[in-house]
């Protein structure tokens, strides 16, 4: 289970009462609950920091790389950017994790595409774990990437993968691959699951088929309240693979890529089934970059 915003620190009471409740049942049902949370850090103090190492398998931490770069679209309710307010905090809850799971994340947008500096930043604040991922958005969003950014931003990948060659200490989440095993089949072939494997609970108690598509009834699934569930609608989800989306058939990264994210081509090209080409384009420069660097890491070892 995953506590994602909005802003999870909001409703702490929420996050704690619904852990606890898990916690109470683990046994009975011979289960194991693991918890993730996601948060922007503006909320974090000592108190949600000792609960969070202590509760939550997985803390995802966003932050967007330098401070110029994360303070021009996250702003505290001051409108003051919240880089050096989060940071300090984040650096304090990382160090209290031990060997848990841990990620800070980051979105690139048009407006600041040179994101292997970001990582690299990210990176020098002692933080080992860095996802710096592509924003989605709608063709006419002057923060969305366009086709004709792809070469500059096929080479920040480049430059980052260079760089991660120096620095393996740095775990950057989209140039890990698993060449050797990965992924099991169904993973492979369907993706992310959304709408089929996992779904989005809303605090009204709506279910969707993923927090991306919150708010949009044609994708509305149910709810927790009435018991219902749109069975059809989750077998659409269900039957998306990378033989029936078209473009994906033929394409060499299609078993780690599945697909792509269904969100991100219904905003797109107003069709969960339809690829985002240059979502496509950034995913096969990952794999390169990645597979270039497990070859790089072999020649070594050997």
């Amino acid at each position: 289970m995953d506590f994602f915003g909005g802003e999870p620190l909001m409703a702490m009471d929420t996050v704690k009462r619904t852990v606890e409740y898990a916690r109470s049942i683990e046994k009975e049902h011979d289960k194991c609950f693991r918890f993730t949370i996601t948060t922007n850090g503006v909320l974090l103090d000592d108190e949600n920091i000792e609960y969070i190492n202590r509760e939550m398998s997985n803390a995802v931490l966003s932050l967007d790389g330098r401070p110029e770069v994360n303070d021009d679209l996250r702003k505290t309710v001051n409108g003051k950017g919240s880089y050096d307010l989060i940071v300090p905090k984040f650096q304090k809850l990382v160090a209290g994790r031990g060997d848990k799971d841990y990620y800070l994340r980051g979105t690139f947008t048009r407006f600041h595409p040179d994101f292997a500096a970001d990582v690299m930043h990210i990176a020098s604040l002692g933080f080992k774990n860095v996802s710096v991922e592509p924003v989605v958005g709608k063709e006419d969003d002057p923060y969305a990437l366009q086709e004709s950014d792809l070469p500059a931003l096929e080479a920040e990948y480049e430059k980052l993968a260079a760089w991660l060659r120096d620095h393996p200490e740095t775990n950057f989440f989209h140039f890990n691959v698993d060449l050797a095993q990965g992924p099991c089949v169904i993973k492979r072939l369907r993706g992310c699951g959304a709408g089929c494997e996992y779904v989005a609970i809303t605090p009204e108690g709506d279910i969707y088929p993923c927090h991306q598509f919150v708010g949009n009834p044609d994708y509305r699934l149910g709810s927790v309240y009435d018991g219902s569930f749109d069975t059809q609608l989750s077998g659409r989800f269900a039957a998306l693979n990378i033989y029936t989306r078209p473009g994906c058939r033929d394409c060499w990264a299609r078993f780690y890529c599945s697909g792509g994210c269904s969100a991100s081509n219904l905003l797109v090209n107003s069709d969960i089934k339809t690829p985002h080409e240059v979502g496509c384009r950034l995913e096969r420069k990952r794999l390169e970059c990645a597979i270039a660097l497990k070859a790089i890491a072999a020649g070594m070892a050997e």
